[in-house]
């Protein structure tokens, strides 16, 4: 039986945040790195390509109503967000080095990808709804 709609949410936050990041790698890998070597554009604009993947998965995901196979995917992209929050965190206690401030700087980061993972993570955590034995036999 599949969840309550709302709880959809965080697929749709997931999109939301990651879609103008993906745009952001692709349209400027040089921005990226301090100082990257030309070949390193290749690989930003293929990570972005890979951001951009997730974000079609979550808007299917969103789509839908929150059944099992929603819960799976939900977690599986919360783990995406344990790195920019781990990234965003050494930003924050590390202040010796500049890192600037793109997309709203690690402070930004650190929230926006914790409400992430957090709501990801509580639809792969979240029990499905009990079905009454009458519902089940409609």
């Amino acid at each position: 039986m599949p969840l309550p709609p709302t709880l959809g949410f965080a697929f749709w936050l997931h999109f939301l945040i990651e879609f103008p990041a993906s745009l952001n790698f692709f349209l400027r890998p040089s921005e990226q790195l301090s100082s990257p070597a030309p070949q390193a554009h290749a690989i930003i604009r293929q990570y972005a390509v890979l951001l951009f993947v997730s974000n079609l998965i979550a808007l299917i995901f969103a789509l839908r109503p929150v059944d099992g196979t929603s819960k799976n995917v939900a977690g599986a992209l919360s783990v995406y967000h344990l790195a920019p929050l781990v990234r965003a965190g050494s930003r924050i206690v590390d202040r010796s080095r500049e890192y600037g401030n793109g997309l709203g700087g690690p402070m930004v980061h650190l929230v926006v990808h914790g409400i992430c993972f957090a709501g990801l993570l509580g639809i792969y955590l979240s029990k499905p709804k009990r079905v009454e034995r009458n519902e089940a036999v409609k």
